[in-house]
C-alpha cells in the first residue's frame, strides 16, 4: 500500500468515524439504525492508540503530553458528572440498591484511557532503558500493577491495553503489529462465537457479532500500512489540539440531542 496518510489525516479519519459510532450509540440504537454500523468504526480506538504511541515517541515533553491528556480526561469526567446529575439519572445500583459512583461517572472518556496508557508507556520505557536498580525496577513494576485496575475500569478496558502493548512493543515493526492484532482479533471472534454457542437465548449470530464487535480491531491495519510517518496538516496549533476540542464538544451535543430525540 502507498504511504499516503499523515498523522493529521489519520486523526481526521478517526474523528469522522468516531462521530458516526457515537451517533449510532446515542441516537441510532433507539431508532433502528443498522446493527452493522459499529463494525465500520471499530478501528477508531485502536487508531487513536496507534497515534498515541507515535506521539509518545515524537513528543519533546512526555510529561506535558501526559498532563494534557489527563487534565482533558478530568474535564470530560466533569462534563459526564454534570450531565448525569442534571439529567436526573438514577445513581443507585439496581442490584445493590446503593449509590454507585460508576453511574455518576458514566459516559465516554477515551481521553483518560489514553492518558493512563501513556503513563504505562513512560513507566515501561524507564524499566527498559533507564538502567534502574533492582529496587527501582520493582517500584516501577508496582506502579504498573497499581495502574492496571484503573485501565480495566476505563473506556476500552482490557482491549485497548492489549492493543496499546502491541503497538508499543511493535513500534515501526508492521509485521509484529499485524501478527499481534490479527491474533488478538481471532481470539476475540472465537470468544464471541463461543458465547453464541453456549449462552441460551443470546440472540442470532448476526446480533452477537454486531454487538460483541471488538474482533473488528484488525480493520485498523490498512490505515497503519498507509501511514507515512509525517505530521501533516499546516502546523497550526488548532490542528494539534483538534481532538481535545472536538471530543468533549461532540459528546455534549450528542447528550443533548439524545434527550431531545429520545
Amino acid at each position: 500500500m502507498k504511504k499516503i496518510l499523515s498523522n493529521f489525516d489519520l486523526k481526521i479519519i478517526g474523528i469522522i468515524f468516531m462521530l458516526i459510532d457515537h451517533i449510532y450509540s446515542y441516537i441510532g440504537m433507539n431508532h433502528n439504525f443498522p446493527l452493522w454500523i459499529p463494525l465500520l468504526c471499530r478501528f477508531v480506538a485502536p487508531l487513536f492508540v496507534f497515534l498515541l504511541v507515535e506521539g509518545f515517541h515524537h513528543t519533546k515533553n512526555r510529561k506535558k503530553y501526559f498532563f494534557r491528556l489527563f487534565i482533558s480526561g478530568l474535564i470530560m469526567y466533569g462534563i459526564n458528572i454534570t450531565y448525569n446529575l442534571i439529567s436526573h439519572k438514577s445513581l443507585i445500583n439496581p442490584f445493590t440498591h446503593k449509590f454507585d459512583i460508576f453511574r455518576l461517572l458514566e459516559g465516554n472518556n477515551i481521553l483518560i484511557t489514553l492518558a493512563l496508557l501513556l503513563l504505562i508507556f513512560i513507566i515501561i520505557d524507564r524499566i527498559r532503558f533507564s538502567n534502574l536498580s533492582k529496587i527501582n525496577t520493582l517500584v516501577h513494576i508496582s506502579y504498573l500493577i497499581l495502574l492496571l485496575p484503573f485501565i480495566l475500569l476505563s473506556e476500552g478496558s482490557f482491549y485497548e491495553l492489549i492493543v496499546a502493548l502491541i503497538f508499543y512493543f511493535g513500534y515501526k515493526n508492521n509485521k509484529f503489529i499485524t501478527t499481534g492484532i490479527i491474533t488478538f482479533s481471532v481470539l476475540i471472534l472465537f470468544h464471541a462465537i463461543t458465547n453464541y454457542l453456549t449462552i441460551p437465548n443470546i440472540g442470532t449470530l448476526y446480533q452477537v457479532l454486531t454487538f460483541n464487535n471488538e474482533y473488528m480491531i484488525f480493520t485498523v491495519l490498512p490505515f497503519i500500512y498507509m501511514y507515512n510517518g509525517k505530521l501533516g496538516g499546516n502546523g497550526k496549533i488548532w490542528e494539534r489540539n483538534l481532538f481535545y476540542y472536538f471530543y468533549p464538544l461532540h459528546l455534549i451535543i450528542l447528550y443533548i440531542l439524545r434527550d431531545i430525540i429520545n
